[in-house]
């Protein structure tokens, strides 16, 4: 007989793993501290439509993701789209999305743009992450691309992306951000100065609508905490997603807004700038278009902080007010008063961070409960598709074991 599984947590590992127990015979109930499920997923409706309350999209490598929403019945919804991408540095955005971007960048010298391309190139097709593990990105970039192409590509993003872990995070991590994304034509979203011509996918209704789907399939039960110890009495196994202890996390914080103004021809922008109060700017409707938004455009206005940062006690207004006031430094034609809808939202657990001792965190921690958590994906970092990946893993690994 099949055995009774609790599930702490409804986000996209929590509800896979669920949905991959159900269809093995097990009885599952999943627990949701927020009124809402999904969480890093977890959407909000804006001019009428669905949108996820952290920017995503997937790669053409994604397979494992890919392969759910072809299973669950959705795969008409998804779409790919050409991606575009600026930067902007100096007080100027330039297009870079590719070699001939690079090649025109006026920001470097020749000889930092042919090793930058050398790196990317390196780096997509070297198999070998281990050897990347014991030396921390920002030391192996500055050696191999050079201090110029440092200061201006890598130190912002790095900065941007962990701020006082900046010069702890191993290069593993960054190999893995460049090297397992190749398939789609260009890097991840955080290493996008070395990507080529993405081909990026969206969901027509957003991505919320596999959090819901595999709810269907599910008993969950949301607005609740549990005591773990209690659940040991009711269930023969348990499964925690909650942040793992020992492991250090970075939050998030996005604004998110539709305007009748349209402020670029780009889909991403990374703000290359250490005094911006945000890493990237993203217009959403450049990628898969305004037709389901009411013809608006929708934007998102991205960070990540320390869970100490101040964002996290502010009122939403004064992050309001700087966001918007560092837009229209860098986006003069920027009018705040053709916003038609805002909201911010926050994570104070969205990162974890790999530094050059990173241990992956154990899957068994009891003799029945099981920890899944992004903090568990290594080399690869966190994201829907390896969250997915994860997720059966682990299934399979309660499986042989029950």
């Amino acid at each position: 007989m099949k055995k009774n599984v609790a599930i702490i947590g409804a986000g996209i590992g929590g509800l896979t793993a669920g949905y991959e127990l159900t269809k093995k015979g097990y009885k599952v109930t999943v627990f949701e501290k927020n009124k809402e499920i999904g969480g890093l997923l977890s959407d909000f409706k804006i001019e009428g439509e669905s949108l996820e309350k952290t920017y995503h999209h997937i790669f053409k490598t994604d397979k494992e993701i890919i392969g759910l929403i072809e299973e669950l019945g959705l795969i008409d919804k998804l779409k790919w789209h050409k991606s575009s991408v600026s930067l902007f540095y100096n007080d100027k955005f330039y297009p870079f999305s590719g070699a001939i971007d690079l090649l025109k960048f006026g920001e470097l010298d020749l000889i930092s743009k042919i090793r930058l391309g050398m790196i990317y190139l390196w780096l997509k097709f070297d198999g070998n992450w281990k050897k990347y593990e014991k030396v921390t990105a920002s030391e192996w970039m500055e050696k191999w691309a050079g201090k110029r192409a440092y200061e201006v590509i890598w130190k912002p993003l790095l900065k941007g992306k962990f701020h006082d872990y900046n010069d702890k995070v191993s290069m593993a991590w960054l190999w893995a951000r460049i090297h397992t994304r190749g398939g789609s034509k260009g890097g991840p979203a955080d290493a996008k100065a070395m990507a080529g011509k993405e081909v990026l996918g969206y969901m027509n209704g957003g991505f919320g609508q596999i959090n819901n789907k595999l709810a269907e399939k599910l008993g969950i039960k949301t607005g609740i905490e549990v005591d773990i110890k209690n659940l040991e009495k009711e269930f023969d196994l348990i499964i925690d997603t909650r942040p793992i202890k020992n492991i250090d996390y970075i939050g998030a914080v996005d604004l998110i807004f539709s305007s009748k103004q349209s402020l670029s021809n780009f889909y991403w922008h990374n703000i290359n700038d250490l005094k911006s109060p945000f890493l990237v700017l993203v217009q959403h409707t450049n990628l898969m278009g305004n037709k389901n938004y009411n013809g608006k455009n929708i934007y998102y206005l991205g960070t990540y902080v320390p869970q100490d940062h101040k964002y996290f006690k502010v009122d939403d207004r004064e992050i309001e007010k700087e966001f918007f006031d560092y837009l229209k430094k860098i986006k003069p034609e920027f009018d705040e008063k053709q916003i038609l809808e805002k909201n911010i939202f926050k994570f104070k657990n969205a990162q974890h961070i790999v530094n050059t001792n990173y241990k992956v965190p154990d899957y068994k921690v009891g003799e029945k409960i099981y920890n899944l958590n992004f903090a568990q994906i290594y080399p690869e970092d966190r994201g829907i598709n390896f969250a997915v990946k994860e997720a059966k893993r682990l299934v399979e690994m309660i499986n042989k074991e029950n």
